[in-house]
Formats: C-alpha cells, structure tokens, sequence
C-alpha cells in the first residue's frame, strides 16, 4: 500500500497533527523532542497550520500551547480523521503514551 509523504504539506506537519489529536494541548518544545526535530522546524509548522486556521495557539504565562483548532469550519472531521490515522502510526502512539499529563506529586520519587 502506497501512501503520500505529504498528506498535509509536509511529514512534519502529519506526525504534528497525529500527535496534536493525542496530546493535546501540547508546546512547540514538547512536539520538537517527542518527534525529534528542531525546534524551529516545528515553531514554523505550527505557524503555517495556524495560518491555515487548523490548529490554534495561546501564551499561558510564556509557554505557548498548541491544540487543534475546535473553531475551524471541519473540526470534527479533522480530529476523526487524524484519530483514524494515528491509529496506524504506532510511533506516535508510543510517543503520546509516554508523555505525561498531570503533575507528580512534589517529593513522589521518578
């Protein structure tokens, strides 16, 4: 089975949106080393998403999160989609399952 390098533009971006739909909200520094890319490969991805409307950004203190956007006119449809196509990519899963989304409790050994 034959399938496009660039389903969204670019592998990047794809592998950004697989893993936005599984851990979301998520940071730009976050995404770089889960994915390991560079930090501004993907600060300029998720620029160009935004521009496009599809994911949206917020500064919380000075971090800036990134989730997919729930205003955009195919929200639904994207986010059934990306799910749908995460569950193919066992790397992203394997990515999304080790990041952890609540804080540890302070004095709790690693």
């Amino acid at each position: 089975m034959t399938r496009p390098d660039a389903l969204f533009g670019s592998r990047l971006r794809e592998r950004i949106l697989k893993l936005l739909v599984l851990v979301e909200p998520a940071y730009p520094r976050q995404i770089a080393a889960l994915l390991g890319e560079h930090l501004v490969s993907v600060q300029n991805a998720v620029t160009a998403l935004g521009d496009l409307g599809v994911v949206a950004s917020r500064l919380v203190g000075r971090t800036r999160l990134v989730e997919l956007d729930p205003r955009w006119y195919a929200a639904a449809e994207l986010r059934a989609f990306l799910e749908r196509l995460a569950e193919g990519d066992s790397e992203i899963r394997e990515l999304a399952a080790a990041v952890r989304q609540r804080p540890r409790r302070p004095g709790k050994p690693i």
